[in-house]
């Protein structure tokens, strides 16, 4: 499974809100700016436009030839060019004429008679786009400087929890005794490790507890086993009977479901693969619960014959739990086992699962069927994900329920 960092998410979310803050901050800043520019140019503006119009219609108006302006363009009544002409009392702004921008103040002096004044406010317009550019340009500068202060931020931020998260992933289950340590003092990761340590603690310990039982019961439990199977194999030599070989199996499959349950308790150690040809594993798995069963009718499906290298005891313990189920639901109907190169299949013609049940059936304590101890598809899956294979339970569209263990190529 690959590790990933703290930083990988948390990291880049982190980053990208310091950003985003900052440009959001001088985003602001740079439309303050520029609407106190563009409100206090054009107060100016219109103000400098009424003073001077108010002087160029008064008592001492200058002379034609002093009203010449480059930027203050003066138009008294019918001097006025037309395209102004049709302008009434007011104040315009951005009117356009040969090439060039302006500001226009008209005021009535008269019956009918109007006073025009034109301000250039092209520099206006350029002072304000080199602004408008300048502007982008910081923006772009506040983003740059702030990703890099961000991640220089973030990195000293979460150096504690990248530094736990690493120390997260290289925890090992099968080595005891690990704890975490944290370099760097953070009293807030410090509540979170001094948690975690007291948990994985607990947790050792009911591990410990966990495998001396395991141990203690592989122990006690092989004893006796072995005491039946020597005294079934004495009564043997004195007469061939029936009942014996039913013990002799009992036995063996006995022995085959401790090693496959006391695997659940050691992860990490070595597994015996047995070549195992399946058509006949599988009957043989199947023999007692179908003598037991004599009202239920089994029929096999393996059209060619399937070798597999694999825990003879992880197998029998699948296999005889999908059948006991499959038995138990048919209550006089048809099983079929169904056999293929990569996987094997149980299925039965009974009532099926009900749908919001079927996605329990493997959790610990739940059982379908009235009887159950709900352990059964729990301890299947487990030994199934163990050995890297998949074990499914699905209702059938016909009716019952199939139960399949897919096997995985061994490396």
């Amino acid at each position: 499974m690959t590790r990933r960092r703290a930083g990988s998410t948390l990291h880049r979310r982190l980053v990208g809100g310091l950003v985003g803050l900052s440009l959001l901050i001088a985003s602001l800043a740079a439309v303050g700016v520029w609407l106190s520019d563009v409100y206090i140019e054009d107060a100016a503006v219109r103000d400098l436009m009424e003073r001077e119009l108010a002087f160029m219609v008064g008592p001492h108006a200058p002379d034609a030839a002093s009203r010449a302006h480059d930027t203050l363009r003066f138009f008294n009544g019918d001097e006025a060019p037309a395209e102004l002409r049709r302008y009434r009392p007011g104040y315009y702004e951005d009117l356009h004429f040969d090439g060039r921008s302006f500001n226009l103040l008209v005021r009535e002096t008269g019956p009918a008679a109007y006073a025009y004044l034109l301000y250039d406010i092209t520099f206006v317009e350029t002072r304000e786009n080199a602004l408008f550019g300048a502007g982008l340009a910081a923006l772009a500068l506040v983003g740059v400087l702030s990703f890099f202060a961000s991640r220089w931020l973030a990195q000293r931020a979460l150096a504690p929890l990248d530094q736990l998260v690493g120390q997260l992933g290289a925890l090992d289950p099968e080595r005891r005794g690990e704890r975490i340590a944290l370099a760097v003092d953070d009293s807030e990761l410090a509540v979170i490790v001094d948690a975690l340590n007291r948990y994985m603690q607990e947790l050792d310990a009911l591990v410990e507890r966990e495998r001396a039982f395991a141990a203690a019961a592989s122990h006690e439990l092989r004893t006796p086993i072995a005491v039946i199977q020597g005294a079934a194999e004495t009564l043997a030599l004195q007469g061939e009977q029936p009942a014996l070989k039913r013990i002799e199996r009992a036995v063996r499959m006995a022995r085959h479901e401790l090693d496959a349950l006391l695997t659940l308790s050691r992860l990490r150690d070595t597994q015996i693969f047995e070549e195992l040809s399946l058509e006949r594993w599988l009957r043989e798995l199947a023999e007692p619960y179908i003598e037991s069963s004599p009202q239920v009718r089994v029929s096999w499906d393996m059209p060619e014959a399937v070798r597999i290298a694999a825990p003879a005891g992880a197998i029998a313990a699948i296999f005889t739990n999908l059948l006991r189920n499959a038995l138990r639901a048919s209550r006089g109907g048809t099983v079929t086992v169904r056999l293929r190169a990569d996987h094997f299949a149980v299925e039965d013609d009974g009532p099926g699962i009900a749908p919001a049940a079927l996605p329990r059936v493997f959790e610990p304590g739940f059982s379908a069927h009235d009887g159950g101890t709900g352990m059964g598809l729990y301890i299947a899956q487990t030994l199934a994900q163990r050995f890297g294979w998949t074990l499914t339970v699905e209702n059938r569209e016909g009716g019952g329920v199939r139960g399949t263990l897919r096997f995985a190529p061994r490396a």
